[in-house]
């Protein structure tokens, strides 16, 4: 697909701009994607070897859950995703767990610092988006284990 951005070390998250377009919030820049979130992160899974419903059933089967399961999106770097919401949620943000800095609690939602200074408030509660730090987290040291043997 021409034009496309991979997601990459540098990605902190992707938000769902409607059916047919999200935005790339990176490091340096936030960039507009014409495709949907969903289609976004098929083709980056694609990209690095697997497809969306092919990370989904790893992360399953790594974390014996269902629902709301954070993705690896490439290995070699660990570059891991985790939803704010129901994948299918019309507004589920997908965040990167390697470039959260910190988050903190602001009202009833979610600060979230990215280690490149960028500050973002998510509407969902401090408990849910650490538990779905948890989960990301879990994920990643699964990947790490599985790696040295």
């Amino acid at each position: 697909m021409e034009n496309n951005k991979e997601i990459n070390s540098n990605t902190c998250m992707i938000i769902s701009k409607s059916e047919n377009e999200c935005i790339m919030i990176d490091t340096k820049k936030d960039e507009k994607i014409n495709m949907s979130l969903k289609k976004f992160l098929n083709y980056n899974c694609e990209y690095y070897g697997s497809s969306f419903e092919g990370r989904i059933k790893g992360s399953q089967n790594a974390l014996g859950m269902k629902y709301k399961l954070p993705i690896i999106i490439e290995e070699s770097k660990e570059i891991i995703f985790f939803p704010t919401k129901a994948y299918n949620n019309e507004d589920c943000i997908w965040v990167s767990l390697n470039n959260i800095s910190s988050y903190e609690e602001n009202n009833s939602s979610t600060l979230v610092t990215f280690k490149s200074g960028k500050k973002y408030n998510l509407e969902l509660s401090i408990e849910s988006f650490e538990n779905q730090v948890l989960r990301a987290s879990k994920l990643l040291l699964i990947l790490k284990s599985r790696k040295q043997n």
